[in-house]
C-alpha cells in the first residue's frame, strides 16, 4: 500500500492551479497511503452572478467523496463519483450566493477500505455519499457547515475516516497487480500480470470489479493515459516518439488518437491548459 502511494501519484488536468476557489492539500502521514488529496474552496465564497467558469475533469484513477455546502440555502449537496474512462467539461453561471467545496480524493484501490460495500459495475457515475458512505455522511455533514475552513474541515475528515480505515479490506492480489502494471507503464498484457501475481483472469477481474468497478484491461488502460498524461507535462525533454516506445503505441498517431479520446484535447493543447492562470 505505502509503495504504490510513493510511485504513483495521478493528476489533474491543471495540477498547478491553486486558489480560493480550488486549492489541493495533502493527507497527515497515517492517511498519505489511502488519500491522494483533500481539495476545495480555501473558504466560503460568494459567487457573483453572471460569472461563469469552465474545467476540465479528465480520469485520474481516482474516487471522490463531494460536499457542496450553500450557506445561503443552509443546504448541502453531496455525492461520491467512482472511476471515470472519460473527460468531461464543467461550466455554470452561479448566482450571487455563498458556497464553498470540500472534497475527499482517494486512490482507486482505497476507497474499499473505508466502505463495506463493493464497486462491482459502478464506474462513471455519481452517487449519493451515503449509497457507500453513510456513517461518514452522518458525522461529517453537519459538522462541515460550522467550520469556514479548508484545513479545519480536514482535521474534522481525517479524525473519522482514520476511524474507519480498514486495511484488511483491501487484496494483495489487486495491489501486486497495480504494481506490475506501473512497472511495464501500462503496457502489460492481462497472462501477464495473471502470471506475475499466480492468479486466474477470472478471479482477477473478480477482484478488480469489486475493488474499483472497473477491469483489469481498463484500469491498466487508464494508468498508462495517466503516466503519459504527466510525462508530457513534466518531462519537458521527451518527444512524441519517445512516448510511442516507452507506452507501446503502434506509432505516433495511435497515441495522438487515443490520448486525445481520453483528454479531449491535443497534448500541445493539453500543455497549454494546464498551464493558464
Amino acid at each position: 500500500m505505502h509503495t504504490l502511494s510513493d510511485i504513483y501519484r495521478p493528476i489533474t488536468a491543471q495540477p498547478f492551479h491553486q486558489s480560493k476557489d480550488y486549492c489541493e492539500i495533502a493527507p497527515c502521514a497515517a492517511l498519505r497511503p489511502y488519500i491522494r488529496c483533500f481539495w476545495g474552496t480555501t473558504e466560503p465564497v460568494c459567487a457573483q452572478a453572471g460569472r461563469s467558469t469552465t474545467g476540465l475533469v479528465i480520469p485520474d484513477t481516482c474516487m471522490d467523496i463531494i460536499f457542496d455546502i450553500n450557506y445561503t440555502r443552509n443546504s448541502y449537496n453531496g455525492f461520491f463519483c467512482t472511476i471515470d474512462e472519460h473527460s468531461y467539461r464543467t461550466s455554470g453561471a452561479p448566482a450571487a450566493e455563498t458556497t464553498a467545496t470540500f472534497a475527499i480524493r482517494f486512490y482507486a484501490w482505497t476507497a474499499l477500505l473505508f466502505t463495506e460495500r463493493g464497486f462491482t459495475g459502478c464506474k462513471n457515475q455519481a452517487f449519493d455519499i451515503g449509497e457507500f458512505f453513510g456513517s461518514l455522511k452522518a458525522e461529517l455533514e453537519p459538522l462541515l457547515f460550522d467550520i469556514p475552513d479548508l484545513h479545519g474541515k480536514i482535521a474534522v475528515a481525517e479524525k473519522l475516516l482514520l476511524k474507519r480505515l480498514c486495511t484488511d479490506r483491501i487484496s494483495s492480489d489487486l495491489l501486486n497487480a497495480i504494481y506490475r502494471m506501473l512497472q511495464t507503464n501500462g503496457r502489460a498484457d492481462i497472462s501477464e500480470i495473471c502470471g506475475y501475481t499466480a492468479v486466474s483472469q477470472r478471479q482477477l477481474e473478480r477482484i478488480f470489479n469489486h475493488s474499483m468497478g472497473v477491469s483489469p484491461k481498463v484500469f491498466s488502460s487508464l494508468l498508462r493515459y495517466q503516466m503519459l498524461w504527466q510525462d508530457m507535462l513534466y518531462s519537458r525533454g521527451s518527444t512524441i516518439l519517445d512516448a510511442v516506445e516507452k507506452y507501446g503505441y503502434f506509432d505516433q498517431a495511435h497515441l495522438l488518437n487515443d490520448f486525445k479520446h481520453r483528454h479531449l484535447m491535443t497534448p500541445k493543447e493539453a500543455v497549454r491548459f494546464a498551464l493558464k492562470r
